[in-house]
């Protein structure tokens, strides 16, 4: 029986780990005709009372995939991830300008030169502003820069289901932040569909959430109607970060973005890569994903939070 263990461990490499993985069904049941698989990189952070849990090791990890273990290897994250900045700016975001200058100063100040970066901003369009560029600094002097929005809509819908497509046809590990309101106006694409995209692609979300300060100062003059639609635009935010194995924040202040996007790359340096073979990826059907993780001391077992995708389909 195969156990989830890491290769450097048992002297194996990645690659010939993951090919005696997809072909031992098919040396002890010959008779057998297997799903065609392929081994597929998993990202998850563990977290205990908030804070992120680093140093464990693959005996502390248990994987499932439609309720059933699945073995695994553990594997270091890729390096440069490929991160995709995406902003809200439309005529219509006018209440939220601070805040979102005050994530683009997070970035400015927190982003490792380490990355690729690349900016893109929406309203009914998605506009790529800066293509990736191992220069965080870059994205802040184009913000600085920008021109006066032309549209009032706010079509974030589509504009996440535009940049998470283009971010599922690059290699390695990809991350998309978001720093919008979640509000939506005119998209094409509906919810669903964007869930459904999340859930083909593996691209983890992390979304600073706009809006906060602006609904807690006028709460008292919000109809049922907008206040409906702020909440409902919440849930989207967080929806995107916890299918996709991220995380959504809500600063109630502008000067509590920089903090978020530090906590994003925190998160980011802090991420475990389980590599298992599945052929669950492009079949369709949506695939749950479940991961434990634990430590025991002294006979007492640890339980921790995991931030990992929802499944696949």
């Amino acid at each position: 029986m195969l156990i989830a263990s890491n290769p450097a461990r048992t002297g194996l490499s990645a690659p010939i780990a993951a090919l005696l993985v997809m072909l031992v069904p098919a040396i002890l049941f010959p008779g057998t005709v297997e799903p065609r698989t392929a081994p597929v990189s998993l990202y998850l952070n563990v977290e205990t009372n908030g804070s992120l849990v680093t140093g464990l090791k693959a005996g502390n990890l248990r994987l499932y995939e439609d309720g059933e273990w699945r073995p695994f290897f553990l594997a270091p994250v890729e390096e440069p991830a490929s991160i995709a900045v995406l902003v809200e700016y439309s005529r219509s975001s006018g209440a939220f300008l601070e805040e979102i200058d005050a994530a683009i100063q997070g970035i400015h100040a927190n982003a490792p030169e380490s990355h690729w970066y690349a900016l893109a901003t929406f309203s009914h369009n998605l506009d790529i502003v800066t293509d990736f560029t191992n220069q965080p600094g870059a994205l802040a002097a184009a913000w600085a820069n920008r021109g006066l929005p032309v549209w009032s809509e706010i079509d974030t819908y589509d504009a996440v289901f535009e940049m998470v497509d283009k971010l599922g046809r690059l290699p390695g590990r990809r991350i998309l932040l978001l720093i919008g309101s979640g509000l939506d106006t005119f998209s094409e694409h509906t919810l669903d569909d964007v869930r459904r995209k999340l859930e083909s692609e593996n691209v983890t979300v992390f979304a600073a959430g706009l809006g906060s300060e602006f609904r807690t100062r006028y709460e008292p003059w919000l109809g049922s109607s907008s206040r409906m639609n702020l909440l409902r635009a919440q849930a989207f935010l967080r929806m995107l970060a916890e299918r996709s194995g991220g995380f959504a924040w809500f600063p109630s202040y502008p000067q509590g973005f920089p903090s978020a996007v530090a906590g994003m790359f925190q998160s980011v340096s802090a991420q475990y890569r389980l590599i298992y073979n599945t052929s669950a990826p492009g079949s369709g059907k949506f695939h749950p994903i479940s991961v434990d993780a634990f430590r025991v001391v002294d006979d007492r077992r640890e339980n921790f939070k995991v931030l990992v995708r929802r499944g696949w389909r």
